[in-house]
C-alpha cells in the first residue's frame, strides 16, 4: 500500500507541493502567533514591573524600631517581603532619618529653612566632592557630626567640604547639634523607586510653606545615640521579576494582597508599623492589557484560520477532482470507500507531519523577527524565542486541522454516489446554499454580532466578566470581524454572474476572438473562478483591516496624548505664589506663551459630574492640541471671544460644551444655564458644541479624574472674561490652578527640565505631550499586536497566491482540449494567450475591486471596536479610522503581483495540441 500511495503522490506532485506549502505556511504563522503571544506577554509583564511600574510595585515599610533591634527588624522585613513577592528574590534597602532641624540664619519668629539627617543606602548615590561621612565623629559626644550634602542643596546653600560647621536646631526640643560637611553627593538615578522613601524625592530641596534641604547624609551610627532625635526607619523591598511569567500573576497578586497586612502585625517592628504595595493594582492593569493584546491576536488569527482553511479546501478539491477518474476506477473494481478515504488521510498525514515538526522550530526565529518590526521595535524589548510545550501543541493542533481540511473533499465525495454527475454545458449561476439564502443568513448573523458588540456599554471593550467576576476575552468581539469578513466574501459569489454577463456583453461588441471567447466562457461558467476570487477578496480585505488597525492605533496614541496634555507642556499645580505665577511661567526657557487655567467640577443630575475649564484662550489657543473633528484652538477661541474682551456687559458669558455635556444636562446650543464659579454662580450661554475639550472628562490627565460612568462632559470658558465678570460683581477672581505652556519649536524638553528643577514644582506635576505619546506608543502589549498584523497580512497574500496559482493551472488543464481544438483550427497562440489573460485578469480585477470595497467597509466598522487602551477601555477621544492610500496601494500591488506573474506564465506556456487531443480521444 505504501508504494501505491507514493505513486499517487508522484503523479500529482505539483498539487501536493502546493498543498504542502499551504499547510506549512498556515502552521508556521499560527504557531508563531501562539509563541509570540506567550513571549510578548511574559516580556511585557517583566518590562512593566521593572520600568514604569517599578515604584508602585515595590513594598514600603515604615516603623519606629527600638534602639538595638534594627538587625532583627531587618530580618523580619526581609522575610515579610519574600512572602509578599511569592518567594521571588528580594532586594532590601533602608532609610533611617532624624527629626526636623532648622538651618542657621533665620531670626526668631521667622520661618527657618529645614533639613533632616538620614542614613541612606549608598548603592543609590554617588559622591561628587570630598569624602563620605565617617563614624568616628558620630561617636564623639562633643565633636561635630560629619555629613554629606545633596549636590542641589550644596549649590543653593554654598556648602562644601571644608566649610565651617553648622549648628542645627531641633524643631521639637530646641536642642542644638553641630555638623561638619565632608562631602557632596547626588542620586545615581532620581527615577529609582528608592527615592520614594525620601520626602524630597532625591531632589535635594523643596519649597512649600518652608524651604527644605537634604537629607544630610550621615553614618548610621549617628542616629543610634541620644544626640540626634530619631524619626523612624523606612525600608524599600523590590523583587527580581526576571523569572516572572503570566501564569504566576494570580499567585503573585494574592501574596501581595496578604503579605503587607501580615508584616504590619509583627511585633519586632515596634509600634505602629505600616507596610504597603500597589503591586496588586499593577498586576490587575497588566492582566487587562495582556487580555487586550491576546484578543487582538485572536481576532487576526481567526481570520487567518478562515482564509487558510478555504485555501486548503480549494487545493484539496482540485486534487480530488484531478483524481476523479482514478477514484471511480478504484470503486468500480471493488475498493471500499473507507480505503479511498484512508489513501487521502495518509497523504494528508504526509503533508501535516513536516509542518508539525518545522513550525515550532521556525517559531523562535520568526518571533524574534516580529519583535524587530514596527511599533514593537521602538521599545527595545527582547523576546524569548524558546519553544515550549504550548508551542508544540499549537503546531500539532494546527497541522491536524490542515490535514482534516485536505481529507474533507474525499469524505464528502465518497459518501455520495459512485459516479460523478456529468457536467452540464451551462453550470448553475449560484451554488445551492446561496440559492437557499445562506449568504443572507450569514449577513444577518454578522449584523447581529456587530450590533451586540457595538451596543455594549461596559467599557471593557474586548473583555467580559464571567460569573465569578474574572475578566476574559469577549468571544463575540473576537468572532464578529471574522463573521463580517466571511459574510462579505460570500456575498461576492452573487456578484460573479451579473459581472460575467456584463463582461460578455462588452466583449461581444468587439471584433477580437480573445475577448469574445473570454466573455462567453465567463458567462457560461461564472463560478469556475469563484475559488481564487474569494481567496483574493479575503486576502485584500484582511490586509486592509491590518493596515487600518495599525494606522488607526498609531493615530489613536497621538490623539490620546494630545487630549491628556492639552498643550505641549502643562503644569498641573505648583507652590509658586499666585502673584508671581504669570511672571515665573512666562520667563521659563523656551516658552512663547503661558496661559493660566482654572478647573473645577459641576454637579449634574443622576450623579454625573461635568468639568468646567476656564482658560485664557487668547494665549492658549495657538498651542491648544485639538483634533480636527472638534475644531482648532483658534476656532474655539473665536466662538468664545468673538469681539475681544473690551466690554463686559450683563449678557451671559459664552461657553463651548461637549456633546457629552449636552446629553448629560439635557441642554442644547443656545441655552442658558448657571455654572458654579467661586462662591456663587455664573450665567453662561452655550454657543457651540464640540466632541471633546482637551484634558476635560474621561481620559484627561487632570485633577477632575471623572470616571466614565459619571462623566458629564465639559464646559469651556474664557478665564479673563470670567474673572472680569466676577470682579464686576464684587467677587474674587478665579485663581489659576494650572498653566498651559506653548514653547517654541523644539524647546519643550528644555522648558520641562527648567520646571522640574524648581523647588516649588513637583516633577510629576509637569506633563509633556511628547513624553505621554512616547509612553503610549512604547507600551509593549499595545505595540506587540501591531507588529503581528503585517505578518498575518503577508501570510494571507501568500496563501491567496498559492490558491490562485493552483486554481488557474487546474482550470487551464481542464480546458486543454478546448485550447487544442482552437489551435488545430488555426487560432494563433498569441490570441489564446490574450484569452487566458483576459479571463484571469477579469477575475483578478474583480477580486481586487471587491476586496478593496469590503476591506474599506469592514475597517470603518470594526476598527473602532477593537482598538483599545491598555486598560481595555475605549480610547478618549474615540478612534478615527485611518487608511493610508500609499499603504493600500502597496497592498494591492503585493497581492496582485504573484497572480499576475502566474497568469503571464500560463498564458505564454507552449503546449502541444496533438498530445491534448490524443489524451481527450483516449478518454
Amino acid at each position: 500500500m505504501t508504494g501505491f500511495v507514493l505513486l499517487r503522490v508522484r503523479a500529482h506532485r505539483l498539487l501536493l507541493a502546493a498543498a504542502l506549502l499551504a499547510v506549512l505556511l498556515t502552521t508556521a504563522i499560527l504557531t508563531t502567533l501562539a509563541a509570540f503571544s506567550g513571549a510578548i506577554g511574559d516580556a511585557a509583564l517583566r518590562h512593566t514591573l521593572r520600568t514604569r511600574s517599578a515604584a508602585p510595585a515595590a513594598l514600603v515599610v515604615r516603623t519606629q524600631v527600638p534602639a538595638g533591634e534594627q538587625e532583627a527588624a531587618r530580618r523580619v522585613v526581609r522575610e515579610g517581603a519574600r512572602r509578599t513577592f511569592d518567594g521571588l528574590p528580594v532586594r532590601l534597602r533602608s532609610l533611617a532619618r532624624s527629626g526636623t532641624y532648622a538651618l542657621p540664619g533665620a531670626a526668631r519668629g521667622d520661618r527657618p529653612d529645614l533639613t533632616r539627617l538620614a542614613a541612606l543606602d549608598r548603592s543609590g548615590i554617588r559622591l561628587t566632592k570630598g569624602s563620605w561621612p565617617g563614624g568616628a565623629s558620630a561617636g564623639d559626644a562633643k565633636g561635630p557630626i560629619e555629613v554629606a550634602v545633596p549636590q542641589t542643596a550644596a549649590a543653593k546653600l554654598r556648602l562644601g567640604p571644608g566649610a565651617r560647621p553648622l549648628t542645627l536646631t531641633d524643631r521639637l526640643t530646641g536642642h542644638d547639634v553641630t555638623v561638619r560637611v565632608t562631602g557632596v553627593y547626588r542620586p545615581a538615578d532620581t527615577a529609582d523607586p528608592y527615592w520614594q522613601l525620601d520626602e524630597l524625592g532625591g531632589r535635594g530641596l523643596r519649597k512649600g510653606d518652608f524651604m527644605t534641604y537634604g537629607p544630610l547624609l550621615v553614618d548610621p551610627a549617628a542616629l543610634t545615640g541620644s544626640r540626634v532625635s530619631a524619626d523612624g526607619t523606612q525600608w524599600l523591598a523590590t523583587a527580581d521579576f526576571g523569572a516572572v511569567t503570566t501564569e504566576r500573576v494570580g499567585a503573585l497578586r494574592e501574596a501581595a494582597r496578604k503579605g503587607p497586612a501580615a508584616l504590619a502585625k509583627k511585633s519586632a517592628l515596634g509600634g505602629n508599623p505600616s507596610a504597603a504595595t500597589a503591586l496588586p493594582a499593577v498586576l490587575d492593569r497588566a492582566e487587562r492589557a495582556l487580555l487586550v493584546s491576546r484578543s487582538t491576536l485572536l481576532i487576526v488569527a481567526l481570520q487567518l484560520i478562515m482564509l487558510a482553511g478555504y485555501a486548503l479546501l480549494l487545493v484539496a478539491r482540485l486534487l480530488f477532482a484531478e483524481r476523479g477518474g482514478e477514484t471511480e476506477l478504484l470503486l468500480a473494481r471493488g475498493a471500499a470507500r473507507g480505503r479511498v478515504v484512508w489513501f487521502a488521510a495518509v497523504e494528508a498525514l504526509l503533508l501535516a507531519l513536516p509542518a508539525a515538526v518545522l513550525a515550532p522550530l521556525l517559531a523562535g526565529p520568526l518571533t524574534g523577527l516580529l519583535a524587530g518590526q514596527g511599533a514593537l521595535a521602538r521599545t527595545g524589548l527582547r523576546l524569548d524565542g524558546a519553544t515550549g510545550a504550548t508551542v508544540w501543541a499549537a503546531a500539532a493542533i494546527t497541522a491536524s486541522g490542515c490535514a482534516l481540511a485536505v481529507v474533507v473533499p474525499a469524505l464528502s465525495a465518497t459518501s455520495g454516489r459512485r459516479s460523478a454527475p456529468r457536467r452540464s454545458v451551462r453550470a448553475s449561476a449560484l451554488p445551492a446554499p446561496l440559492r437557499a439564502g445562506a449568504d443572507v443568513g450569514l449577513l444577518v448573523i454578522a449584523a447581529v454580532a456587530y450590533w451586540q458588540v457595538n451596543s455594549r456599554t461596559s467599557g471593557a471593550g474586548a473583555l467580559t466578566d464571567d460569573r465569578s467576576g474574572r475578566l476574559g476575552v469577549d468571544p463575540l468581539l473576537v468572532a464578529a470581524p471574522a463573521l463580517a469578513l466571511l459574510a462579505g466574501t460570500v456575498v461576492t459569489l452573487r456578484l460573479l454572474p451579473p459581472a460575467a454577463r456584463v463582461a460578455e456583453r462588452y466583449a461581444a461588441k468587439g471584433r477580437g476572438l480573445s475577448g469574445a471567447l473570454a466573455g462567453w466562457q465567463l458567462s457560461r461558467r461564472p463560478l469556475r473562478g469563484a475559488g481564487p476570487v474569494l481567496l483574493l477578496v479575503l486576502a485584500v480585505a484582511m490586509g486592509m483591516l491590518a493596515i487600518g488597525q495599525g494606522a488607526s492605533w498609531d493615530r489613536s496614541q497621538e490623539d490620546q496624548a494630545d487630549f491628556r496634555a492639552g498643550a505641549p507642556v502643562r503644569v498641573l499645580g505648583s507652590r509658586v505664589p499666585d502673584a508671581e505665577q504669570a511672571r515665573v511661567f512666562a520667563a521659563l526657557p523656551g516658552v512663547r506663551r503661558a496661559a493660566p487655567a482654572a478647573r473645577f467640577p459641576m454637579d449634574l443630575s443622576d450623579d454625573r459630574q461635568a468639568t468646567v475649564l476656564a482658560l485664557d484662550l487668547a494665549r492658549a489657543a495657538p498651542g491648544m492640541l485639538t483634533r480636527e473633528d472638534s475644531g482648532s484652538g483658534e476656532e474655539i477661541a473665536g466662538a468664545l471671544v468673538p469681539e475681544g474682551r473690551a466690554s463686559v456687559g450683563s449678557s451671559p458669558v459664552r461657553a463651548v460644551v461637549t456633546d457629552a455635556f449636552l446629553r448629560a444636562s439635557g441642554a442644547r446650543v443656545g441655552a442658558r444655564l448657571d455654572v458654579p464659579a467661586g462662591s456663587g454662580e455664573l450665567p453662561v450661554r452655550i454657543v457651540k458644541a464640540v466632541r471633546q475639550v482637551p484634558t476635560a472628562g474621561t481620559g484627561g490627565s487632570g485633577p477632575d479624574g471623572v470616571a466614565a460612568a459619571t462623566d458629564g462632559g465639559a464646559v469651556l470658558l474664557d478665564l479673563p472674561t470670567v474673572n472680569a465678570r466676577l470682579t464686576r460683581a464684587g467677587e474674587k477672581p478665579l485663581a489659576p490652578t494650572e498653566w498651559w505652556l506653548t514653547p517654541r519649536p523644539g524647546a519643550a524638553d528644555r522648558t520641562a527640565a527648567a520646571l522640574r528643577a524648581r523647588p516649588d514644582i513637583d516633577p510629576e506635576q509637569v506633563l509633556v505631550r511628547e513624553e505621554i505619546a512616547d509612553e503610549l506608543r512604547d507600551d509593549p502589549l499595545g505595540a506587540g499586536p501591531q507588529s503581528a498584523l503585517l505578518a498575518v497580512a503577508a501570510a494571507a497574500a501568500a496563501l491567496a497566491a498559492v490558491g490562485f496559482a493552483v486554481s488557474a493551472a487546474a482550470s487551464l488543464r481542464e480546458r486543454s482540449a478546448e485550447f487544442a481544438v482552437l489551435r488545430a483550427l488555426g487560432a494563433p497562440r498569441r490570441r489564446l494567450a490574450r484569452l487566458i489573460a483576459a479571463e484571469q485578469g477579469f477575475l483578478l480585477g474583480l477580486a481586487l475591486l471587491v476586496g478593496l470595497g469590503l476591506g474599506a467597509v469592514l475597517t470603518r466598522a470594526v476598527v473602532p471596536l477593537i482598538v483599545l487602551t491598555g486598560d481595555a477601555a475605549q480610547p478618549v477621544p474615540p478612534v478615527l479610522v485611518e487608511l493610508p492610500l500609499s499603504h493600500v496601494a502597496a497592498l494591492l500591488t503585493g497581492v496582485a503581483a504573484v497572480p499576475l506573474l502566474i497568469v503571464a506564465a500560463l498564458a505564454l506556456r507552449r503546449g502541444d495540441p496533438t498530445v491534448s487531443l490524443r489524451h481527450e480521444g483516449g478518454n
